[in-house]
């Protein structure tokens, strides 16, 4: 499944596309609330300079309809896998008339951030992969960057996935456990636990009940915990022209980032030479999960906004 979102309009000097990658587990349902406020603020903004096009998609494997079964010789797809393709995919976008995007900000959120990160790493250091795509900012939303095993749920998902014989066979156990609840049972049980709103409860148990999506979930977690570890980016990555290249926002107390690990990390940036990434950490107690609540997607949506506003003062 994907989302776009067009703007509205057609002759402006110059045609942007943000590109966001959701989180794991990778459906872009549950964003939909949050790119649509985003999509709403950006209309109240535009002008014929720079026009503005949203698009999201699945990340890959996570819908039953969009991959061959998993299985024998068929395995779900790992954090390079994902990368590789949802880069190409990136590549592959264009504007309503077909052409190339004059600018491209990738957006994610969680481990989409980590990929957003990569695909713009690669991308600038095989410029001649793909010459028509200029992609010029990052938007990080609650991004485990680094060290994802050292953060509070890392270190429990870690526990869990030490128990020896596990690992290979934890989708199956999870499926087989999942099976043992009626279906009222699971939406309640899932209701009361995650405390989601309505729409990311019905897109959370359409996925549990999936064939291949909780065994693509875990198989995308066990990569990141052994390629999320020390940050590995030069830090010229991180350093723009004028403008920020990269805008990042962090949950104050985060169960996925590690806070000495995040406060490492920007105390490194704000420390090198040039125009820095722009770092804020929220005050406000928003959840890691943003994008399962209507008020905090509103308020995620209205600092991106003001990410959009910054660069187009710098126009």
């Amino acid at each position: 499944m994907a989302l776009s979102l067009l703007s509205s309009i057609s002759k402006a000097k110059s045609r942007a596309l943000i590109y966001f990658i959701p989180g794991n587990p990778g459906l872009i349902e549950y964003y939909t609330p949050f790119l649509s406020y985003l999509r709403n603020l950006v209309n109240g903004a535009e002008s014929q300079q720079t026009a503005y096009d949203i698009y999201g998609r699945n990340l890959l494997g996570f819908v039953d309809e969009e991959h061959e079964p998993f299985g024998q010789g068929r395995e779900p797809w790992d954090l390079n896998g994902q990368i590789e393709g949802i880069g190409q995919d990136v590549a592959n976008r264009r504007c309503p008339d077909g052409r190339p995007y004059d600018k491209v900000i990738l957006m994610g959120h969680s481990v989409g951030a980590y990929i957003a990160v990569e695909i713009f790493s690669r991308h600038t250091s095989h410029l001649d992969r793909n010459p028509h795509v200029n992609m010029e900012h990052g938007f990080l939303l609650f991004p485990t960057l680094t060290s994802i095993a050292l953060s509070p749920s890392g270190k429990r998902a870690g526990t869990l996935l030490a128990v020896p014989g596990l690992k290979p066979y934890a989708h199956i156990l999870a499926k087989q456990l999942l099976n043992l609840f009626p279906a009222f049972a699971l939406r309640y049980i899932v209701g009361k636990v995650t405390g989601f709103g309505r729409a990311a409860l019905e897109t959370t148990l359409q996925w549990l009940s999936s064939k291949d999506g909780v065994w693509q979930a875990i198989h995308l977690a066990k990569t990141e915990f052994a390629e999320i570890t020390e940050e590995k980016w030069d830090e010229s990555m991180w350093q723009g022209d004028g403008v920020p290249r990269f805008f990042i926002f962090y949950g104050e107390d985060d169960h996925w980032v590690d806070n000495d690990i995040r406060a490492d990390f920007i105390q490194r940036r704000a420390a090198g030479k040039g125009t820095l990434a722009h770092i804020e950490v929220d005050k406000g107690g928003i959840q890691h999960a943003f994008c399962t609540q209507d008020a905090t997607s509103r308020t995620v949506a209205e600092k991106v906004f003001s990410w959009v506003e910054t660069i187009n003062g710098h126009e």
